[in-house]
């Protein structure tokens, strides 16, 4: 009976020594698991923090590029404000008169702008039916037969 109650012990201990490296094994695999996810926290929060830096950069970026714009107006309408007022002083009122040759002048520049912008467009329709040929032979010499 000894033998037995010797043999259990055995068991026992080689059972609780098994437990206790399969506890050890599941803690550390657990704490890797804890630690996986406190770096993807820590890297999404570095990467918001750094989409907050570049929205603000682009948002300073952009004001900037609006003030620089809105300058240049305002000094085109001081210039033309200045040119209308010299013209006045020169000739009088016949300011009409060049309102009406601007007005000429930016419809001829908007037909020239339209046709240019039709003569493109045929241009890239035939640079699509190019293509479209030179596909089709390249298909009929590689596949066709």
């Amino acid at each position: 009976m000894s033998d037995g109650l010797l043999e259990g012990a055995k068991s026992l201990s080689s059972s609780l020594n098994a437990s206790r490296d399969v506890s050890k094994e599941l803690s550390k695999s657990i704490a890797d698991v804890q630690k996986e996810a406190v770096d993807v926290a820590a890297q999404r929060n570095l990467d918001r923090r750094r989409e907050l830096k570049e929205n603000a950069i682009r948002q300073e970026l952009f004001l900037k590029k609006v003030l620089i714009q809105w300058e240049h107006e305002e000094k085109v309408r001081r210039e033309e404000a200045q040119l209308r007022a010299d013209f006045l002083k020169k000739y009088g009122k016949r300011w009409a008169e060049v309102e009406a040759l601007k007005a000429k002048l930016e419809k001829q520049e908007k037909e020239l702008r339209k046709e240019f912008d039709k003569d493109l467009n045929r241009a890239r329709v035939a640079q699509f039916w190019c293509f479209a040929v030179a596909a089709w032979i390249a298909y009929f010499l590689v596949w066709g037969k």
